[in-house]
């Protein structure tokens, strides 16, 4: 299961449904390995501090305490570049593109997204959290 940018921002989110994104956490780590890449860390922490004021340091001890202990961080590689090529007619946004390719070249069919572009790419299945 790829975990995709969003759901890391509501976990990051003092929000009322905070408990909820932590519960299906857990639940994906017991039934899933998780991964995500450097791509959906960047936006986390860039999203966080300009939309949500929260600041870098404690978007960075939410990565040291709760990613990157239990989720897999795939690198990315120059041939993600090719295959971005043919994943941006599906996904409009260049990184949605590059999660997408480092998804395909992992074999993950599964993302965790609030994302409905990711709908459109073939052999990708998008989940999301019913709130």
């Amino acid at each position: 299961m790829f975990i995709d940018t969003n759901f890391f921002i509501y976990m990051n989110t003092p929000t009322k449904t905070l408990d909820r994104f932590i519960e299906h956490y857990e639940v994906e780590l017991s039934n899933n390995r998780t991964f995500t890449n450097m791509i959906v860390l960047d936006e986390l922490i860039y999203v966080s501090k300009k939309k949500y004021s929260i600041p870098v340091e404690v978007t960075l001890e939410f990565i040291d305490s709760m990613i990157l202990p239990f989720t897999s961080i795939l690198p990315l590689e120059e041939n993600d570049y090719h295959v971005l090529k043919d994943m941006i007619n599906y996904c409009p946004k260049p990184s949605d593109a590059l999660i997408a390719s480092s998804m395909k070249r992992n074999s993950i069919m599964d993302i965790l997204s609030e994302d409905n572009d990711f709908d459109k790419v073939p052999g990708i299945n998008r989940r999301w959290l019913a709130l």
